[in-house]
């Protein structure tokens, strides 16, 4: 680790050295080459942070249009060996911390084309532009926008709890692309390990994000969660919105599932309800919708016993961004429905959907 530091000061240091440009009374005759260090000199002055290289990258979008060749190469194994600073700093953080710290920052300029110099015969991808941030965007809301627009085939099949993985991934995997066709067209580059260590360093982010991308693939799919219909409430509008929502899932198996946490014995399992419920009186729960009414029954009691008033059944809109919803249950609401312990979960929620209005709470037998 420390090696790899070392590494990347010295490459950050080189990549800020003064140069000096061609001088001909034309400031424009060096093909922007001396703003290009000028740059990539305020982004080290600025602490190399995340919003110094969103500066960077929008210096050297500004300055492409008067490159040649050669300082587009430049400009372009620069710019993505200078990521990796930012990307490292935040990589021991929470998905949600990476997400407001990157996705208007980095990933854009990671996801999008490899910089070249502007020629006749090359034409600019139009797609290029949509991978940017638009004005008033957040970042969740960009995320969300990418993933039903220009990376609509890689997550639009992913809830939103779960972009910020997936559109990591395709940084990483992008940036490693992009790093690897810089070095290897660089000449000067094979005398000097560190540009061989950063394309190293790249593969070892885009591993460990494609590990997470492939987990996150399995649980984000909306298929996991039943289809909301007419009598489910939007969340926003049952949330609290002071305190974090509390989820709990139940797996295939019929486990409790709490940050990752299995639970399955009686005692055990109304605990850990209790524990996630905090001073709420709401769980929400996340069941598959093939789960037997049996096992719904089973774990609205034990939330019932952990203290919960409320139980929320999370469920999904039928289309892209698959909204959340829910759906309330209890073992002593007024709405019966009169199914079998064996029908399923989806089918209860489309019978509530026929017979009750939103905010109803239904009786589970």
């Amino acid at each position: 680790m420390v090696a790899r530091i070392l590494v990347l000061a010295v490459l950050v240091a080189a990549c800020g050295q003064e140069r000096v440009g061609v001088s001909s009374g034309d400031p424009g005759s060096d093909y922007n080459q001396s703003a290009l260090h000028a740059a990539i000199d305020e982004f080290v002055a600025n602490g190399r942070t995340a919003q110094a290289y969103a500066d960077l990258a929008k210096t050297v979008m500004k300055l492409r249009p008067g490159m040649d060749r050669t300082v587009a190469d430049e400009a372009e194994l620069k710019l993505i060996v200078l990521a990796l600073q930012p990307i490292q700093a935040v990589q021991s953080k929470p998905m949600a911390e990476q997400i407001e710290t990157l996705a208007l920052t980095v990933w854009p300029t990671l996801l999008a084309p490899a910089i070249r110099a502007d020629a006749v015969l090359i034409k600019r991808e139009p797609s290029a532009a949509l991978l940017l941030p638009q004005g008033g965007e957040d970042p969740r809301q960009y995320l969300q926008r990418l993933c039903g627009g220009p990376l609509a085939g890689d997550c639009k099949q992913v809830v939103p709890e779960y972009q910020g993985e997936i559109v990591a991934a395709l940084a990483m995997k992008r940036a490693m692309e992009r790093v690897r066709n810089a070095v290897s067209s660089c000449v000067m580059c094979a005398a000097e390990p560190g540009w061989h260590q950063a394309v190293r360093s790249w593969e070892s982010l885009e591993r460990l994000a494609a590990a997470t991308a492939n987990d996150a693939e399995r649980k984000a799919d909306p298929d996991n969660w039943p289809i909301a219909g007419a009598a489910a409430e939007t969340a926003t509008a049952v949330e609290d919105p002071t305190a974090l929502w509390r989820e709990a899932a139940i797996n295939l198996s019929g486990e409790v599932v709490i940050g990752g946490q299995r639970y399955t014995g009686g005692d055990e399992r109304i605990e850990a309800l209790r524990d996630l419920r905090s001073d709420s009186d709401t769980i929400a729960l996340h069941l598959r919708p093939e789960t037997t009414l049996a096992q719904v029954k089973s774990v609205v009691g034990d939330a019932k016993k952990s203290g919960a008033v409320k139980v929320a059944i999370v469920a999904r809109a039928p289309h892209y961004p698959w909204e959340r919803r829910v759906y309330w249950l209890s073992d002593a609401g007024k709405t019966r429905l009169h199914l079998r312990p064996t029908d399923s979960l989806q089918l209860l929620l489309h019978t509530i959907d026929h017979v009750a209005a939103p905010g109803s709470i239904a009786r589970v037998d």
